[in-house]
């Protein structure tokens, strides 16, 4: 094989998959990349058995000197073509010995190579599954507004990622770590007869973030019942370079996720409304002073009126009061500050509503203006 790119087309496309890569794997060929020329395209997959990426592009007339393909380290190519100059002309070529000679100007690196043949792919699926189709901006926005309560580590597994659930024409993000709830749903349009969910993995949600935009192109993902695949088309940097596609596939959590319904909480009859930004800011100067590991904060709801106050071992104390709409009696709560920092940094409207039934009940906290939004967050035991 061997191939002459311009240095930016080829990290155009390193760039979309090297993210799936992990540094340090018990397969030694999963730290690489698999390359694949041909004279009309330039196809790069990237794999941790987990989620899968593959990308590509058009080469230009001449790029491909001789097709063939191999497999390199991914991060040693990537930190390699990154450090060479912005004009620079990679030369790429795979020599008998099945070593990868990349020269560039007066650089010349030499990589060791491992079989393309035995580089792992997930099994894909073919036509066999649910076929939802939604647009790249309002998926990306499903994620962004949901991601933050996944479960880091936690031994039930299914918290460790996102439920997606198809029901009629509905697409709805559901993630929750015990302690937070978050849910967020959009129009979409599907070939499902029935209620379908599908739970992805933290680094695949993570992957797809950074792969969609927010372009209103309609994509169509597939659903089936151990994978999800969806393909995004993405506009090249490199005016040279044809667009580059992204076949994105990830295996999917096999548990099954809690009934999030019966955690949201219905006929809450205390209900305040405070200015979002007001309320983001002093959250965060009382807590500031809050106990570092537990970051407890007391919210103290009075007759129009809010007093957060926070303490710590070290008799430090921080206190501050604020207009709010509340007509009911006074109630006192303890949150850990960071959960609902979160729920206030996804939301974008100029106030923020909470609804309450009694101080040691979760409580529901929504943009009065987004009712596609919904966040539930525990108060903490005193």
């Amino acid at each position: 094989m061997r191939l002459k790119i311009a240095k930016e087309s080829l990290v155009n496309v390193l760039s979309h998959v090297v993210g799936a890569v992990e540094r340090r794997h018990t397969l030694n060929i999963l730290s690489n990349v698999k390359i694949q020329a041909n004279q009309q395209a330039l196809t790069i997959t990237g794999s941790d058995l987990e989620v899968e990426l593959v990308a590509s592009t058009t080469l230009a007339e001449g790029a491909c000197l001789q097709p063939g393909e191999t497999t390199v380290p991914a991060r040693k190519l990537m930190d390699i073509c990154k450090s060479l100059p912005a004009a620079a002309i990679v030369d790429l070529q795979i020599t008998e010995d099945q070593r990868c000679i990349l020269k560039s100007g007066a650089s010349r690196f030499v990589l060791g190579t491992l079989p393309a043949e035995d580089y792992p792919l997930l099994t894909t699926e073919n036509t066999q599954g649910t076929q939802v189709q939604v647009t790249e901006r309002e998926l990306k926005r499903l994620f962004e507004k949901t991601a933050f309560a996944m479960a880091v580590q936690d031994v039930r597994f299914y918290l460790t990622g996102t439920l997606l659930e198809i029901d009629d024409s509905q697409l709805r993000a559901v993630t929750t770590d015990g302690h937070r709830l978050a849910l967020c749903e959009t129009l979409a349009s599907s070939n499902a007869g029935q209620l379908v969910q599908a739970i992805v993995p933290r680094k695949a949600v993570g992957e797809l973030q950074r792969l969609l935009s927010i372009e209103d192109e309609q994509l169509t993902l597939l659903i089936g019942r151990e994978l999800l695949n969806v393909t995004i088309s993405t506009p090249s940097r490199d005016k040279e370079q044809g667009d580059i596609t992204v076949r994105f596939t990830t295996k999917l959590i096999d548990g099954k996720f809690p009934d999030y319904r019966r955690v949201i909480p219905r006929g809450g009859d205390k209900k305040v409304v405070i200015a979002h930004d007001v309320f983001k800011q002093s959250l965060q100067r009382v807590s500031i002073l809050s106990n570092e590991k537990l970051r407890g904060v007391f919210l103290n709801f009075g007759a129009d009126s809010l007093q957060l106050r926070a303490n710590n071992p070290e008799q430090d104390e921080a206190v501050e009061d604020l207009a709010i709409q509340y007509a009911d009696t006074p109630m006192e709560m303890s949150f850990n500050a960071q959960y609902i920092l979160d729920v206030l940094s996804v939301l974008d409207g100029d106030d923020v509503a909470m609804t309450m039934t009694e101080a040691n009940q979760s409580v529901l906290v929504q943009d009065p203006t987004q009712q596609n939004q919904t966040y539930v967050v525990m108060p903490m035991r005193v």
